[in-house]
């Protein structure tokens, strides 16, 4: 005696068809894992970029202050330093920066010229350099 279902029997389109979808989902989980990589190594080499921008601007703004203490030290002997704030429109136009000049003196010591850029100035990731430089005061003008 034979028994009949309700439900027909699976033929091979059905199979074929389900086989169809799998890989089509497979492909899809591909392509999305390569352009997530591919996303991710463009945002890590942004961030890189950034930041070695950020540590040029630093080493410019520091350059900048030793440029400007060895000219204000040679034009006036009692230049004591200064705290030179820039803007950011000022320099590049992305953060504020800030270059400190100090002038120590010690007895029998030559001047020493110490310079120090911040650059972002605020910010948690804040580049500071500094430079110190020993210097000879300058020699007043002979007298005729």
């Amino acid at each position: 005696m034979r028994h009949f279902s309700a439900i027909p029997p699976k033929s091979d389109n059905g199979r074929r068809r389900g086989a169809v979808l799998v890989v089509a989902l497979v492909g899809l989980l591909i392509v999305t894992s390569l352009l997530g990589t591919m996303l991710l190594g463009a945002l890590q080499a942004r961030r890189q970029m950034l930041k070695e921008r950020d540590h040029l601007q630093c080493e410019l703004l520091l350059q900048a202050g030793l440029d400007r203490a060895a000219f204000r030290f040679t034009e006036d002997a009692g230049y004591v330093g200064e705290t030179w704030n820039l803007p950011a429109d000022g320099i590049i136009g992305q953060a504020e920066g800030q270059v400190t000049i100090e002038v120590a003196r010690a007895e029998d010591m030559p001047p020493q010229i110490r310079v120090v850029a911040e650059y972002p100035l605020t910010g948690e990731h804040s580049i500071r350099r500094s430079h110190t430089l020993s210097t000879q005061p300058p020699t007043p003008p002979a007298q005729e």
